[in-house]
């Protein structure tokens, strides 16, 4: 079978990974990198053996699938180019700069179907690819309550954006994935530090059914953190998404009585953005589903803006007090 022929477009902190992976590839061909820095682009482009071009209108026409890493202010107009000339396309997170913008995507996508049913789009989720992420789901764990944190010192970068869509969204789509319910109440707190947005939120949701979360995000730790706890019907989790490990620990009835039995999760690690690529490579050969929606990324983003509301409507009352 022929190679999948892929442009990388933004090459930036993020992008200059998905040229590596992409080039690297062993279902795909790096056509070229798209970035509007001349510098920039030439740089990575040299490093991955690949050529350089300043717009995507240059490659677009000679390619089957676009790797999307530019600022979130862009993907809107950037997919629904790539959308109409009928190309696959992984979107990094979020899907868009706005729900507006996110429903257009969708809709556009829609459209594009139509003539070509078998288009691919996914969203750059990378932690779903996580291997104690994709351990946990398959122990078949069924959480009532979750923690997740996830801080780290200041990026210098992604200022365009506060910490809920830069850094929290990765665990609202996994909480969305683990309790596969829809949440149906938001609290949050959050506060600037750096920046004019919010650069620490905590956020308590509640899901239909019954379930609750809490979910902290912060870039303006002193060092960094990526955890979860998972707590179900006499069983617990416990995930660290750098280290890629994961403990469980089920009640279970023992010979004198009941007993904590840890599990032993065998995990092979493996690097979750270059999983993730690979995964939308073969389903763009027709190869498997293995990645995220645009459903799925506009429903963390339905999440992050109701988190974004509730950390408003609380720095308000800050205010007014």
């Amino acid at each position: 079978m022929s190679k999948l022929r892929v442009a990388v477009l933004g090459v930036g902190h993020l992008g200059q990974h998905h040229a590596r992976i992409a080039a690297s590839s062993e279902h795909a061909e790096l056509v070229a990198v798209v970035d509007p820095s001349e510098e920039r682009g030439t740089e990575i482009a040299e490093k991955v053996g690949t050529r350089w071009v300043a717009n995507l209108a240059e490659i677009l026409g000679a390619v089957d699938a676009v790797q999307i890493a530019a600022p979130t202010g862009f993907h809107h107009g950037l997919g629904l180019e790539v959308l109409r000339a009928g190309k696959h396309l992984l979107m990094e997170k979020p899907l868009a700069a706005s729900l507006a913008e996110g429903d257009a995507l969708l809709a556009a996508l829609a459209e594009a179907r139509t003539t070509n049913p078998k288009l691919v789009a996914c969203v750059g989720h990378l932690e779903r690819f996580n291997p104690a992420v994709v351990a946990l789901r398959a122990a078949n764990f069924k959480p009532k309550f979750i923690e997740a944190i996830r801080v780290s010192p200041f990026p210098m970068r992604s200022l365009e954006v506060d910490v809920v869509m830069d850094v929290m969204i990765h665990d609202l789509d996994l909480l969305l994935a683990l309790v596969q319910r829809p949440v149906v109440d938001v609290e949050a707190v959050g506060v600037p530090v750096l920046t004019k947005h919010p650069d620490l939120v905590n956020a308590r949701l509640k899901f239909e059914g019954g379930a609750f979360a809490t979910v902290t995000a912060s870039r303006v730790a002193r060092k960094k953190e990526r955890t979860l706890r998972a707590f179900g019907n006499q069983e617990y989790a416990s995930l660290d998404f750098a280290a890629q490990k994961l403990e469980i620990l089920r009640l279970k009835m023992g010979e004198h009585g009941p007993e904590v039995i840890p599990e032993t999760v065998d995990i092979e690690e493996g690097e979750p953005l270059k999983l993730e690529i690979e995964a939308f490579h073969r389903a763009c050969l027709g190869e498997g589903e293995d990645y995220v929606t645009w459903a799925e990324g506009l429903e963390a983003m339905r999440v992050a803006d109701l988190v974004q509301k509730a950390v408003a409507e609380s720095l308000a009352a800050m205010l007014e007090a």
